[in-house]
């Protein structure tokens, strides 16, 4: 039998603590940024709308000169929409293998 399940992300599934967590995780030791949010922190980063923007609030002078990252507008945005692609390929990955439980 067919069936269509409209669903608002987060529904279904906590994809905030079990999906987006672990691939912004991931995302900053692939790209050996100095940071690993937990739960409590990634809270905080919710209040903020959207990946690239949560991304880009790491973005203080100290996290900068840490992260060796280029101090220009342009290379800040390029290596904030790498950081972003990735961790959209590690979320695709872990929702693909399943890896999310759903909510009771």
């Amino acid at each position: 039998m067919p069936a269509l399940i409209f669903d608002c992300d987060g529904v279904l599934a906590d994809t905030e603590r079990d999906g987006h967590l672990p691939a912004f995780n991931a995302t900053f030791k692939h790209f050996d940024l100095p940071v690993c949010w937990n739960e409590e922190e990634y809270a905080q980063k919710l209040t903020i709308g959207g990946g690239k923007e949560r991304l880009k609030s790491l973005l203080t002078p100290e996290f900068i000169g840490a992260a060796h990252l280029p101090t220009d507008l342009e290379g800040l945005s390029d290596a904030v929409a790498s950081w972003h692609a990735y961790k959209t390929g590690v979320y695709t990955d872990l929702v693909a293998d399943g890896v999310m439980p759903g909510r009771p």
